[in-house]
């Protein structure tokens, strides 16, 4: 049990540390003309009224570690109006030394990646430069709406982590989408589907196997944090639900095993996929059943059970992606404390110490003031300014 008592101390308490970002740049991104901010170790906290700019400012953050935005799919919405490109510039330092991450962002053309320099083709061989965790409102749809919420927040994680994950995905979505358009064509056989299947089975087991992985150590690491969060009064379970039929006992599978039991899935359900002209077996329809106690969450859980459950969710991930890549990513916290109360919140914030972490919120209240020191930006109307004192 002596894991169960490290994770449940604080990483202070363990003397470790993580991920830095130091200095950001951003030109032309969103509501922001021109901005340079230096960041503490510790708690950032940027305080700020409605549409001033606050998330803009984590989003752009994220970017760098996502290499997308978490609130649209067009990078092109992030550049400020009336002008053709945006510009991030991010410093960050870790155990490793000190990284340089630029990335240049036009209306008719990719995003442009520069590492130390460098520039970048590979989208993959700049994943997981920036780790990041994010939280924010949003996060409730993990568990109340639903399966593509659940496959995203997997998605999300694991591809700052894993290249080989991401690829697999990548490869995937593409073969999907070209089986799907094939059968929508009037002239198509299940031999010919049968050339797709050889591909999509193999992607499509890399990534059942990945997502297994690592919702098996995401539930290690999130019980004990949620049973401490609850005083003891709640216990979470995680169920994977493939999106291929499965026997009991395929966890046992290797790679090979599992994708000769995809393409023998895909081969009973070609009938079905030509009349109805969509795939239906595959990760792509995925799901994952969240329980507290045994009481299924989305369909009964109250709000403040919801809430918990994706604060202790997003712990764990802090604590699965230590696990993985030696460091712990820094953590951005987009106006949720007011859905925390102050006990949740005192808890949040003594365990988070020693990790680097963004905060936006309306007012300055405890227990963020008591954790922020001096770290205490005001944004207000695309402007950012240190609070002293």
């Amino acid at each position: 049990m002596k894991w169960i008592r490290h994770i449940l101390r604080s990483p202070i308490e363990r003397g470790e540390k993580g991920l830095i970002l130091k200095n950001l740049l951003l030109k032309n991104y969103r509501n922001y003309e021109q901005i340079e901010i230096s960041f503490e170790p510790g708690l950032n906290v940027f305080i700020g009224e409605n549409a001033q700019g606050k998330t803009n400012l984590l989003e752009a953050l994220h970017f760098c570690a996502a290499l997308r935005s978490f609130r649209t799919r067009k990078d092109k919405e992030l550049i400020k109006n009336n002008q053709d490109h945006a510009y991030i510039k991010l410093e960050t330092s870790n155990q490793d030394g000190e990284q340089k991450l630029e990335l240049l962002l036009t209306e008719d053309q990719k995003k442009r990646v520069r590492k130390n320099g460098l520039s970048v083709t590979t989208i993959s061989d700049v994943m997981g430069t920036v780790k990041a965790v994010l939280f924010s409102p949003e996060d409730l749809k993990v568990v109340k709406d639903g399966p593509q919420e659940r496959r995203q927040f997997m998605d999300s994680e694991i591809i700052q982590i894993s290249p080989r994950y991401y690829h697999s995905l990548k490869r995937y979505q593409k073969v999907i989408k070209q089986r799907n358009q094939l059968l929508k064509s009037p002239t198509i056989t299940e031999e010919q589907l049968a050339i797709w299947d050889d591909q999509l089975s193999g992607h499509g087991a890399t990534v059942i196997q990945l997502r297994h992985r690592f919702l098996q150590d995401l539930l290690a690491f999130a019980n004990p944090i949620h049973t401490e969060i609850t005083d003891n009064k709640e216990k979470i379970k995680l169920d994977y639900k493939p999106g291929i039929a499965l026997p009991k006992d395929w966890i046992k599978f290797d790679l090979g095993e599992l994708q000769r039991h995809f393409i023998n899935e895909l081969k009973k359900s070609r009938k079905m996929d030509l009349y109805q002209k969509t795939t239906h077996q595959g990760p792509h329809r995925d799901d994952v059943h969240f329980s507290i106690n045994d009481m299924d969450v989305r369909q009964y859980g109250s709000q403040g059970q919801k809430r918990t459950l994706v604060l202790s969710l997003k712990l764990a991930v802090l604590e699965w992606m230590k696990q993985e890549s030696g460091e712990y990513p820094v953590l951005m916290m987009d106006d949720v404390t007011s859905e925390l109360d102050k006990r949740r919140q005192e808890y949040l914030f003594r365990y988070l110490k020693p990790i680097q972490t963004f905060v936006t919120t309306t007012h300055l209240e405890d227990p963020i003031k008591q954790y922020a020191c001096g770290s205490v930006f005001s944004i207000h109307d695309g402007k950012i300014e240190k609070k002293e004192g």
